[in-house]
């Protein structure tokens, strides 16, 4: 016999074992939901359906959010007013509110004119829902307390021309971050939760190809911006990015859908497609051989009449541990390589049935009806281009695709790493050296140092010895003697040119004195007393006559000849008169 206090413990036991066992299949009782038409459908993360729950009133439900902490489902009605014969689908409720213990929903925010709520997000901190309005281009928001009763909704940002449509809530730094679909100026933006600081992420600045993007969303684990571009033409994008908008990503390109709401958990991404009726999936952290996920198909048209819209996963909005998240270093110091595009690994719907089926001259193989693309193409009809890939990611280099579809990249120059993006020679060769690259590493060439990094100087004698010109940045001067080197590589010329000009300039010299030396200076001085009168004009009085260089004068002008007596100058007067005499009557033997 079993002691009672032995059973009733035994009975507390399981009791409390099963508390905990209901409480943990209650809170992990979904993963994702997912709204279609009036109803949300709450799936496993293997996608297998959890519950239905449906709100009366509501027609085309949009967008939606959870809030964890009170468990309930924020949603909206897109509908517009369409009556018929005998129906009428016309909700006059925007916001519901759905708590996840009864599925009883409440209306929250009566429809307006032109009011067309499309993403939400909740704010579990401040208590405050956040919408964006892409028909009166607002971003707008509402405080919801737990107990009393919601305020009014308030416009946050007033976006004119801008054509808001997705909305993310990153929780741990307090932000909210919305897409502009404006075709001429598409961009992805943020804002503190009053409004504040309002940032461009992303624009076609950052990303030439930039044309449409729908979607946005925020992974707080790894702290990731993901987003969704409706490309121009046919194919739409799926990137990622650091929340400031770098590192950028491209995770995948695809084609012939149309993806309008977005979300993220721990493991995968996830996006709706109304062209399909179909929520696909994929892993976040992508390899080469993952494929796309068919998550949920809503192509029976007797289950639903219209096509998947909001989406919300339950690991990306449950109580965050910030603390955590923000200590953890998420951003690598090389950017990730970005991952081709991933291929549909279900057969398509049309058969192959002539070439003009494959694309981008893709050939058609008729043996078992697939398409042998060209390289650089790949998917179901070579509709899949890996140019992408390469658009905007060797930094310094070329791009090309490798035999595994991924992005390679050939540098230039002296720069190196996975895209190109280091210079391996930046400040790496010391004291003027020259850095090339060699064997895919620095090598330097040093001018007066030596050493792996031309760390070690010279001393003075040897680069003073040295004919190179120029000194180290931290030497101003140097004392030395000149080398057998310098003396033949220099003085000599030098020598030899200043010698040459040297003699150049004594042979012009001696040419002029040569030939002012033959010129005749003749100088001789005349006195003639008074009472005499010579043939040539002279003054009255005794005077002195001086001639210089008279030769070319005649007898008439100047009286140029030599005596043919000198005496001495102690001579008597009576020797005068005779020389006198002598010379006038010369004189008149030359008359004029």
């Amino acid at each position: 016999m079993i002691p009672a206090v032995t059973t009733t413990r035994h009975h507390l036991l399981l009791t409390l074992l099963l508390v905990v066992c209901a409480s943990w299949t209650y809170a992990r009782s979904w993963d994702v939901a997912v709204a279609i038409g009036n109803e949300i459908e709450y799936f496993a993360r293997n996608g297998t359906s959890m519950d239905i729950a449906g709100i009366d009133e509501a027609v085309e439900l949009a967008g939606i959010t959870y809030d964890d902490t009170t468990r309930t489902m924020y949603l909206s009605d897109v509908s517009k007013k369409k009556e018929g014969k005998n129906v009428s689908t016309f909700s006059n409720v925007s916001i519901f509110l759905l708590p996840e213990a009864n599925f009883v929903s409440t209306p929250l925010l009566k429809k307006e004119n032109r009011m067309h709520v499309d993403g939400m997000v909740f704010d579990t901190s401040s208590r405050t829902l956040f919408w964006v309005d892409p028909v009166k281009d607002i971003i707008a928001k509402m405080h919801i307390p737990r107990e009393s009763k919601p305020g009014d909704p308030v416009v946050l940002h007033n976006l004119t021309g801008n054509s808001p449509r997705g909305i993310a809530l990153d929780v741990c730094n307090s932000r909210i971050y919305w897409t502009n679909s404006n075709k001429s100026h598409p961009s992805i933006e943020y804002s503190n939760l009053d409004g504040s600081d309002r940032t461009v992420v992303i624009n076609r600045t950052l990303i030439k190809s930039f044309y449409e993007p729908v979607a946005v969303a925020i992974d707080h684990a790894e702290q990731k911006l993901y987003w969704i571009d409706d490309a121009e033409g046919v194919p739409f994008n799926i990137g990622r990015s650091n929340l400031d908008g770098s590192q950028r990503e491209l995770l995948l390109q695809q084609n012939h859908q149309q993806p309008i709401y977005l979300a993220v958990d721990n493991e995968s991404i996830y996006w709706s497609d109304p062209v399909s009726s179909t929520v696909w999936a994929m892993p976040k952290n992508t390899k080469a051989e993952d494929n796309l996920i068919k998550f949920v198909s809503y192509d029976d048209p007797r289950k639903h009449h219209l096509s998947p819209a909001g989406i919300v996963t339950r690991d990306n909005v449950r109580r965050i541990d910030c603390a955590t998240i923000k200590k953890e270093p998420h951003l690598s110091v090389l950017p990730v390589q970005p991952v081709p595009s991933y291929l549909i690994t279900e057969k398509p719907d049309v058969t192959i049935n002539s070439s003009k089926n494959c694309l981008n001259d893709g050939y058609l193989n008729k043996t078992d009806n697939t398409c042998r693309c060209k390289e650089g193409f790949t998917g179901s009809f070579c509709e899949i281009s890996f140019s992408l890939s390469c658009h905007n990611y060797c930094l310094y280099g070329t791009c090309t695709i490798n035999q595994r579809g991924l992005p390679e990249c050939k540098c230039t120059g002296t720069f190196s790493g996975a895209r190109c993006e280091r210079d391996v020679c930046n400040d790496y060769c010391l004291h003027d050296g020259e850095c090339s690259v060699r064997d895919g590493k620095p090598f330097c060439s040093c001018k007066y140092s030596k050493g792996t990094r031309c760390e070690e100087l010279n001393d003075f004698a040897e680069i003073c010895a040295s004919s190179r010109v120029g000194l180290p940045n931290n030497m101003t001067s140097c004392k030395c003697t000149l080398s057998d080197s310098f003396h033949n590589g220099m003085l000599l010329p030098i020598f030899g040119a200043l010698s040459g000009l040297f003699l150049v300039i004594v042979a012009i010299l001696s040419y002029y004195v040569n030939k002012l030396r033959r010129r005749p200076r003749i100088k001789r001085h005349y006195v003639v007393g008074k009472g005499v009168t010579p043939l040539t004009s002279r003054p009255d009085n005794p005077c002195e006559i001086t001639i210089e260089n008279c030769c070319n004068m005649n007898i008439c002008e100047t009286p140029c000849f030599e005596p043919k007596l000198r005496n001495d100058v102690s001579r008597s007067n009576s020797k005068k008169k005779e020389e006198k005499n002598f010379l006038l009557d010369n004189m008149d033997d030359n008359s004029c």
